[in-house]
C-alpha cells in the first residue's frame, strides 16, 4: 500500500489523506457473510489476506483546520496484534505527516472521533516530559455520547492506567472532550451525523461547500466489498443499525454525487449505481 498523501478539493475546503500505516486484514475472517452468498466465486478474494490502510483525514475549510481521527499506530497495532505486519516499515507518524502539510498540532481547531475504537483516538495525547498531555492542544475534541457511555468505557476510564483514560480520560480532564448528540454542526457546511452499528456512537461527517459534497465515513465501510453486499459487516457490529445507515448514506451520497473516503479504503471514492447494485469507484489517478 502507498503511503503517498492524496488530497480532494471539496468546493473551497481541501481534504487531505494521512496514512499511519498499513495493517493486514483477512476479510473472510473480519465479516459476518450470510451463508446463502458464499460462493466459491465471492469467497476467493477475501479469503487471502490483504493490506489495507490506517487513514485519519485533514480538513482546512473555513481558516479551521479539522482532523477527522487520530491514529498513533504501534499502540493501536502492536507486534503482537494479529493485524501488523511482518518487518514492516512505518510511515512518519501522524504529527510528522501534518508537519509536512504545514500543519503544526497547535493549529488543529477540531478533532472528531468517528468512533471509541482505539484505532481512531490512539494519536489523541501524546507523552511529553514524562506526562500524557493532549496531542493537539487547541482543539475542541468532538465524541459522540452514546460511546462515551458504553459500560465498557466507563469501566476502563476508572483505570489510570488504561489505554482508554491515558487518552479519552486526559482529554476529558483537561475540559477538552466534548460529547455531542448529532446532527451536530462544529462548523457551517461541516455536520456530523449519527450512523451507529460500527459502535452505538459512530458518526460520519458531512462537508458541503459551494455545492460540493464529501462524507468521510469512518468505519461505515471498511472494503468496498461491504458497498456491493451490504449485509456484510463485521462481526463486532449491530446488523439492523449498520444496514440502516449503510442505506441512509448510499441514498444521501447518490442523489448529492458525493465523493467519500473512509478510514480503510483507499484514497477517496464514489458510490455508482450498475444495474441496480451499489458500486464503490475509486477516485485515485
Amino acid at each position: 500500500m502507498s503511503h503517498q498523501i492524496h488530497t480532494m478539493n471539496v468546493g473551497t475546503a481541501t481534504v487531505t489523506t494521512i496514512n499511519v500505516g498499513d495493517v493486514r486484514i483477512r476479510l473472510a475472517d473480519l465479516l459476518v457473510i450470510p451463508q446463502e452468498e458464499r460462493t466459491v466465486a465471492l469467497m476467493a478474494p477475501i479469503e487471502q489476506p490483504a493490506r489495507f490502510p490506517t487513514q485519519c483525514f485533514l480538513l482546512a475549510f473555513k481558516g479551521a483546520a479539522v482532523l477527522i481521527d487520530a491514529c498513533e499506530y504501534t499502540s493501536s497495532f502492536p507486534p503482537t496484534s494479529p493485524y501488523s505486519l511482518p518487518n514492516y516499515e512505518l510511515p512518519p507518524d501522524l504529527i510528522t505527516q501534518l508537519h509536512q502539510q504545514g500543519v503544526k498540532p497547535a493549529d488543529i481547531t477540531h478533532v472528531i472521533i468517528t468512533h471509541a475504537h482505539f484505532d481512531h483516538y490512539s494519536g489523541t495525547t501524546i507523552e511529553r516530559a514524562g506526562q500524557i498531555v493532549p496531542a493537539f492542544p487547541h482543539a475542541r475534541y468532538l465524541l459522540h455520547r452514546a460511546d462515551w457511555e458504553l459500560p465498557n468505557m466507563q469501566q476502563a476510564l476508572q483505570d489510570h492506567t488504561s489505554p482508554q483514560y491515558r487518552t479519552l480520560g486526559v482529554l476529558h480532564q483537561a475540559g477538552l472532550l466534548e460529547l455531542v448528540e448529532g446532527p451536530f454542526e462544529p462548523l457551517a457546511g461541516l455536520t456530523l451525523l449519527p450512523a451507529p452499528g460500527e459502535s452505538p456512537g459512530h458518526q460520519i461527517v458531512r462537508l458541503h461547500s459551494q455545492g460540493q459534497t464529501l462524507y468521510c465515513l469512518g468505519d461505515l465501510y471498511h472494503d468496498p466489498v461491504e458497498v456491493e453486499h451490504p449485509t456484510w459487516m463485521s462481526t463486532w457490529a449491530e446488523p439492523t443499525q449498520t444496514l440502516r445507515s449503510r442505506q441512509t448514506l448510499a441514498e444521501a451520497a447518490l442523489g448529492e454525487q458525493a465523493q467519500l473516503c473512509a478510514a480503510h479504503i483507499p484514497g477517496f471514492g464514489r458510490l455508482d449505481l450498475v444495474c441496480g447494485q451499489l458500486k464503490w469507484r475509486s477516485l485515485l489517478p
